[in-house]
């Protein structure tokens, strides 16, 4: 048995009574006093602060997701580099009650936050060629180490002093690197569109393209030409006029990638393309999609089985062998 995400909030505000070595951890909290928390396919996520630092703590939403990163955590562990941050699994961490009072055990994933900037920060701030250095500067040196992020995207990127700190190594693995080249080049054109300050009448001003993005409880960056918001109806997504695309109907939902976005409903995870349209219907417990590969794995009954792009079932159901 998982536990649930209201379970994990729980702990966030009781790290005395749910958490082993992270009992006098503190969760960072929003304007109404509760912790920040994001949701991927596999894990849910929160920013602690605990030993005088920030850290990302890591909650499974399956007993299968913490062994994909069992293999990349021991091994970060025995590295000696300056490009990642320390990642590690906490073993039996979180403990919290049954229905029928058993207490029951999880393991966590810590990763230590470096102190920095956002990506969307180092682009209002920092030179584009800067930017582009530094770009280049990592991939080089994650090659170096034969490290594949797996998923390489904006908000997985820390700035740090004048370099570029890949974060969340939940689909990472070491071999073949240049399975994250794409990644790259979708950055760099990312930097070569948005970076720089823009000069109004002669006066440098930093510009933020989800400023005009209102209305909105929150704005994810604007990926494949749609914002995911949030918004008191739920999830959505919205074109750069903050125009309605997708309205927001959803419990959760993800950035579009390669046309395709994970959202979750009251009756499941599915998977949508960008008029709103079922892919896979909202059925399942986990929808896991690889914008690289371009397949989909869900879960359903602690069962998985293989999708294609398309939707298309490619597999039975069945358990699940560990990325390596």
């Amino acid at each position: 048995m998982t536990p649930t995400i209201q379970t994990f909030t729980r702990a966030l505000l009781m790290p005395d009574l749910a958490f082993g070595e992270l009992a006098d951890a503190r969760a960072v909290t929003g304007p109404e006093g509760l912790p920040q928390l994001m949701r991927t396919t596999r894990f849910a996520e929160a920013e602690i602060e605990w030993q005088g630092r920030h850290w990302l703590l890591s909650l499974p939403l399956s007993s299968s997701a913490i062994h994909t990163v069992e293999r990349v955590a021991s091994r970060i562990g025995r590295l000696n580099t300056e490009w990642l941050t320390p990642y590690r699994i906490l073993p039996s961490e979180m403990r919290w009650c049954a229905p029928t009072g058993a207490e029951l055990r999880c393991d966590l994933v810590l990763q230590y936050l470096p102190e920095g900037l956002s990506f969307r920060e180092a682009l209002c701030r920092e030179s584009t060629d800067r930017l582009l250095s530094a770009l280049d500067t990592l991939r080089e040196a994650l090659r170096g180490l034969d490290f594949a992020h797996g998923n390489l995207r904006d908000t997985n990127l820390r700035w740090v002093g004048d370099r570029f700190i890949p974060l969340r190594y939940h689909d990472a693995r070491f071999g073949h690197p240049e399975l994250d080249d794409p990644a790259f080049e979708a950055l760099r054109e990312r930097i070569l569109r948005e970076s720089g300050p823009m000069m109004v009448s002669d006066v440098a001003g930093e510009y933020n393209p989800l400023l005009k993005l209102t209305g909105h409880r929150w704005v994810h960056p604007i990926s494949e030409g749609l914002a995911c918001v949030v918004d008191d109806s739920g999830w959505g997504y919205v074109d750069p006029e903050n125009r309605v695309v997708i309205p927001s109907t959803f419990e959760w939902a993800d950035s579009f990638h390669e046309g395709r976005a994970e959202v979750k409903t009251e009756t499941g995870m599915g998977l949508i393309d960008r008029r709103g349209a079922w892919v896979i219907p909202p059925l399942y417990e986990i929808i896991d999609y690889d914008p690289v590969e371009s397949n989909v794995y869900v879960c359903k009954d602690g069962l998985w089985a293989e999708f294609d792009y398309l939707g298309r079932q490619q597999s039975e159901f069945g358990e699940r062998e560990a990325r390596t």
